[in-house]
């Protein structure tokens, strides 16, 4: 059995590496992230009307910022966790400015086609409801914090200490996303498909941190996606419906299909299943071309 775990561990394994006490871990950290976030978030709300559609849309994904501010807070008090700030700074060399709008591009891209042809299908209907330049500035912010925060646990925490504590990066790769499926599991209308979707999406997410060294790039696809669908489209966002959004979904007239689930949304469809599959599988093979690894940051 010793042998075994030779095998598979890294000479820098410690027991706090292991896969399920990180997971655990990552989950910790978000429980303690939350909380640091009232702190942050009501002295703010008392400051504007919290209960406008705008801010209500905006707090409720600004509530994470506390997933951010005490996981790094940890990560910089922490020596043995130190070396993460560097895989979430400008030390890997696709933690651009230019990865992360290629991100926003795909999320947008990925999720826009889902909707079009749920769109051309008739499964939903959207309509114009109004648009403001700071309100949608505003919220491009907010939906970064919360996605962002997401992949900080998942492909920055997670991740980095599976890469660090095993020696196969399929570990890594796959391990962070079942655990980011898995956070997933207690959202409204949630289904055994929506969970393999979220699943694929963690893949993506994870594929571009290995692959092409940009955690950057993550946070873009994430933010994107959720962007276009919740404060662009008005469609459910895992789920979860905000108050305010640029465009309005006919509610009374969308229909289940290939393409669209009612309760869960674009992520509770087959066709998310297979989109997703199929940049996974772009992803991967292209980066297995460039053949270039990435940034070792417990070096």
């Amino acid at each position: 059995m010793k042998e075994f775990f030779k095998r598979i561990h890294t000479d820098r394994f410690r027991w706090y590496d292991q896969i399920f006490v990180a997971a655990i871990a990552s989950l910790l950290l978000t429980v303690l992230g939350s909380f640091t976030s009232i702190f942050i978030v009501e002295p703010v709300k008392r400051m504007v009307d919290a209960g406008s559609p705008f801010f209500e849309t905006f707090f409720l994904y600004f509530e994470t910022i506390g997933v951010w501010v005490f996981p790094c807070l940890y990560f910089a008090l922490a020596k043995h966790r130190r070396p993460i700030l560097r895989a979430v700074g400008t030390k890997p060399k696709g933690n651009r400015i230019s990865y992360l709008l290629l991100g926003l591009a795909i999320g947008f891209g990925l999720n826009m086609t889902c909707a079009l042809i749920a769109m051309l299908n008739k499964d939903i209907h959207v309509s114009f409801s109004n648009f403001n330049i700071l309100y949608f500035l505003g919220l491009l912010f907010a939906v970064f914090v919360q996605s962002s925060s997401e992949e900080l646990i998942d492909r920055a925490y997670l991740y980095q200490v599976l890469r660090k504590g095993y020696r196969n990066k399929w570990v890594a790769i796959l391990g962070n996303a079942i655990v980011f499926s898995a956070m997933h599991g207690m959202n409204p209308g949630v289904t055994p498909l929506a969970l393999l979707n979220i699943f694929f999406s963690g893949l993506l997410f994870s594929l571009f941190v290995y692959y092409f060294d940009s955690l950057w790039c993550a946070f873009g696809i994430h933010t994107g996606w959720n962007f276009t669908q919740s404060i662009l489209l008005g469609l459910p966002n895992s789920g979860i419906v905000v108050p305010y959004s640029i465009f309005t979904l006919d509610t009374a007239n969308a229909q289940n299909s290939f393409v669209y689930n009612v309760e869960f949304g674009i992520e509770g469809t087959i066709f998310s299943t297979i989109l997703l599959g199929l940049a996974c599988l772009v992803v991967y093979l292209i980066g297995r071309k460039r053949n270039k690894k990435p940034l070792d940051i417990w070096e």
